[in-house]
This record gives C-alpha cells, structure tokens and sequence, in this order.
C-alpha cells in the first residue's frame, strides 16, 4: 500500500517537473542551460555520428569491393570466350583462304589428280624435317609422290606410308635434294636442304649470272617430279674463283613449320631413267693369214 502511494507520487512528481521543464523551455528560460548542454555533448554526438557513418561506409566498401572483383571476374571470362572465339575465326579463314589456293591451283593444273591431307605431326627431330598427314594407301597415297601446298609450291615427297597416314620428306630435310632451274635466267642446280633447315642450290657454272630474288622451279630433270613447281627465291650468292661451282642460297617459298593442309598428287607417274651402263662389245679375234 505504502509502495503503491509512493510510486503514484513519484509519477506526480516527474510529470509536474516535466511540465514546469516544458514551459520554461518554451518561455526560453532554459536556453543558457542547453547551450551549455550543447557546447558539452555536440563534439560527442558528432564524434559518435562520424564514427557510425565510417563503419557504414567501410562496409559499404566491402560490399562495392567484392561486387567489383565478381564483375572483373566476368569480364575475364569473357574476354577469354572472345579471345578463343576470335582465334577460332582466324584459323577458319586461314584454312577457308589456304583452300581457296589450292582449289586455283587444280584448276589451273587439271592434268593431275589430288588428295587434300591435313598435317597432323611433325618429326620431334630438330634435325629431320618431316610432316605427318591423316591420308596413307587408303587414300591412294604411295611413297615418291609430290606434295603441294597453295601457289604451286613443292613442299616434299612422301617418304612412307601406312594405311591411313603417311610421312613426307620436306625439301629442308638433309637428305632431300630436288633438281630445279632459276625462272629468269634458266640456270640449273640441285637444291639441298641443310642442317640449319635452309635450302641451298649447288652445282651452279661459275660463269652462270644469278639475279637476285630469282625464283627456283622443279626443273624435272631426273624424271622423279613434275615441272615448274616453286621451290624458293634466290637469297645470297656465294661465288669463289677457287671453287669448281658456285651456290645460292634460296628463301623457302613456304613456312614449313606453319603448313596446315596440303595436295598430294596422286597421278604423277616418276619416269624410270636407265642409267645401266651400254656394255661394250668385245674385239673379235682376226684370225692371222
């Protein structure tokens, strides 16, 4: 009971005060007090409110920090669709402009017969220079054909075959040598390949005139490839007075390295040159009178 009344009063108590606070505020009376009251919280309140608006904005931070490395993320991932994409059309129009060669160079060239190959290997060998292609005797391939890429350019021969891929001898293998004739002048050489990958005419007169960015075609000499087929360009000429020949080294007509698709000729027919030698006839005896 006594609790009761005392709870009641003090009820009174801070309403009446709350009252008298009311009216003296807005008869101004309080106004030195909260100017004090002011001066006292004020750094504080503003102090607090910075320190909340920071952490908001810290968090906010984050949040635009982790949205930007996602977005960056997508990007990357689509730069690299794009860049697959776009070398994948790169590689169609290089093959589609490769085809395109080739296609002229059988119209133009309609008394052969071809089998289109694609390069599939290549010797690991820095010293052989081999292709693989993904035609063998399925196709009609034998070992001693030609084979060509775009612009009439000899690439090799096919050295051997299986049932259904074959290997072939680049013109830059050191084994390879391929008899050729120069356009301008019609001087002849063999062209070998080198060590070094290069090709090099040799068997050249020393009183022959080679002029410079010539063009070396199969001259068909020895019967084993087709004539006018591009070799290469002449590049340098080495001539000494002490040597019996002189030699020039040519630009290959083609990268071997970057060849993608090729044309076997298939009809060329090698002509069998009979190098056995005449025997000579035997004197007859006379008899003696």
């Amino acid at each position: 009971m006594i609790r009761s009344r005392a709870r009641t009063w003090l009820l009174l108590v801070f309403a009446l005060a709350a009252i008298v606070m009311l009216a003296l505020h807005e008869a101004g009376q309080l106004q030195p007090v909260e100017n004090v009251f002011q001066s006292v919280l004020g750094p504080i309140e503003r102090a607090v409110s910075g320190l909340f608006n920071g952490i908001g904005d810290l968090f906010g931070a984050v949040r635009d920090l982790r949205d930007l490395r996602a977005r960056n993320a997508q990007l990357e991932t689509q730069n690299q669709d794009l860049l697959t994409e776009i070398a994948s059309l790169r590689n169609l129009q290089d093959e589609n402009q490769i085809l395109r060669q080739l296609l002229n160079f059988t119209q133009e060239n309609p008394q052969y017969q071809y089998q289109t190959a694609a390069v599939i290997g290549r010797d690991p060998s820095p010293y052989l220079k081999f292709i693989t292609l993904n035609a063998g005797s399925a196709q009609g391939l034998r070992p001693g054909m030609p084979v060509v890429t775009a612009g009439a350019v000899l690439v090799g021969r096919v050295d051997q075959v299986s049932l259904r891929s074959a290997k072939v001898q680049l013109l830059n293998d050191p084994s390879s040598a391929v008899n050729v004739r120069l356009q301008t002048s019609g001087v002849t050489g063999l062209v070998a390949g080198q060590q070094d990958g290069s090709l090099l005419m040799q068997f050249i007169s020393l009183d022959a005139e080679i002029a410079p960015d010539d063009i070396a075609l199969t001259s068909g000499l020895g019967g084993n490839l087709p004539r006018g087929l591009v070799v290469g360009q002449v590049d340098a000429v080495e001539k000494r007075d002490v040597d019996l020949f002189q030699t020039a080294r040519l630009r290959a007509a083609t990268d071997y390295d970057r060849l993608a698709v090729v044309l076997v000729i298939t009809n060329f027919e090698p002509v069998e040159i009979d190098v056995t030698p005449t025997p000579t006839p035997e004197p007859t005896a006379t008899p003696t009178p």
